[in-house]
């Protein structure tokens, strides 16, 4: 099968990133630009891959997460695949641009999309004598979903758009997740980085797999697919939608557990990931959705994508982001839980060892500050500092702090409320 500078950014091989219609929103003239110069990559209208075009849509991501000065690092993350001679040694490379938290201790938060392409479904006989050469487009699948990573990197990465830091955000484009005739395994590039994440000892506190979000002619509506480790990420991102005010209709629990794009491999790593797709699966019709008839076809262009959907499902992740951002790391299933006052649940396990969970409730959306003090009164840690929506939100604190008692207190906007806790080593 994802401000404090306007950025106006030029490519030598795709155009003109246009101006943001404002700060801190994603744009649908860059979303339009980047789907428009990722179908044409270098001049060629395929990103299959071993192919020169998608040599070219991974050049054309690197420069355009280059051009954005408020991430902290952008890199190729280069490996070789199982596949028939001559293509078993050509270095496939995935993109990875970093937005580091302020504490190097912080969870990190992976947002990915694959930029390949395929046309398989032009037909078999087609397909294994063309596909070198065949036209695979894929505006939808997944342009989509890279020009999302790339709008959510632009916008998160500029400090006037107030995210804090407080998580690692990674925006990963995959490579080389399209099955095809050179190759018969899929979702390499992913597979290649959840495994050197867990390699790495890296937390990753949860995973997005952006994948075709552009096709509907029914309504704006956007499936979530989790496994039972994941669905709280896929509750999240329900309520984020909410909580932004973003018109987009969603699926709810129980979530399908399909294997069909780059959130299987972080699973396979224990990781929490979720897919966001147009329609689980995309081949099949359902009162919301017709099934989509171009992808993975010759016809999968920038004038079958629906752009208002992409941009809306991109603001849903990017509210999604922020939400992790100000702590969040679990959410239960059922109302949402909004209390008439300021609630603050005692820490579990308390007594605990190296980390515990604290819950906390708000009455309204607030500016929340959530830190640790020592029987002194100085603050040892800050485990949430920003602005959050009414409800339930429950954050993990890590602590390499020395045994003993210790208080955390709560404040939002006047109000604040104090516990204490126990750490034992």
């Amino acid at each position: 099968m994802a401000v404090a500078a306007i950025l106006v950014l030029t490519m030598a091989h795709g155009g003109v990133v246009p101006r943001a219609q404002s700060q801190g929103l994603v744009s649908i003239d860059s979303l339009r630009t980047h789907i428009r110069t990722l179908e044409s990559a270098g001049g060629h209208r395929s990103r299959v891959t071993f192919t020169a075009g998608k040599d070219s849509a991974a050049q054309y991501i690197r420069r355009a997460f280059d051009a954005m000065p408020g991430l902290t690092s952008v890199a190729f993350d280069s490996f070789t695949v199982a596949a028939s001679v001559p293509f078993n040694t050509k270095v496939l490379m995935n993109v990875v641009a970093t937005l580091e938290a302020v504490q190097s201790t912080a969870p990190v938060l992976v947002l990915g999309a694959h930029y390949d392409a395929s046309a398989s479904r032009m037909g078999t006989t087609v397909w294994n004598q063309q596909w070198q050469t065949i036209a695979a487009p894929g505006a939808d699948d997944n342009a989509t979903g890279v020009a999302a990573i790339l709008e959510l990197a632009r916008v998160l990465s500029d400090p006037a758009s107030g995210f804090s830091r407080n998580v690692t955000v990674r925006f990963v484009a995959f490579a080389s997740e399209e099955s095809g005739p050179a190759k018969t395994s899929s979702h390499e590039g992913s597979r290649h980085f959840a495994a050197g994440a867990k390699a790495r000892g890296e937390s990753i506190i949860g995973m997005l797999s952006i994948d075709m979000i552009g096709f509907n002619r029914s309504t704006f509506y956007t499936a979530i697919v989790s496994d039972s480790n994941s669905a709280w990420l896929g509750t999240a991102y329900r309520r984020a939608l909410d909580s932004a005010g973003i018109a987009l209709q969603t699926n709810s629990r129980p979530y399908p557990t399909a294997t069909y794009s780059d959130h299987e491999t972080f699973w396979a790593q224990g990781y929490p990931a979720i897919l966001l797709i147009e329609h689980a699966p995309p081949w099949n019709s359902s009162s919301v959705y017709s099934a989509n008839p171009y992808y993975h076809t010759s016809w999968d262009t920038l004038g079958t994508v629906n752009l208002e959907l992409v941009r809306r499902v991109t603001e849903g992740v990017m509210a999604l982001a922020r939400a992790l951002n100000g702590g969040m790391t679990g959410v239960a299933d059922g109302p949402l839980n909004i209390p008439v006052a300021l609630e603050l649940d005692q820490n579990y396990p308390n007594p605990f060892n190296s980390s515990t969970a604290i819950t906390f409730r708000l009455p309204q959306a607030d500016h929340v500050r959530l830190s640790a003090y020592d029987l002194l009164g100085r603050e040892v840690a800050v485990l949430v500092n920003a602005d959050l929506p009414a409800g339930q939100h429950r954050t993990v604190f890590e602590s390499n702090l020395a045994s003993g008692n210790y208080v955390y207190r709560l404040q939002a906007g006047s109000l604040s409320i104090s516990k204490r806790m126990t750490l034992l080593r």
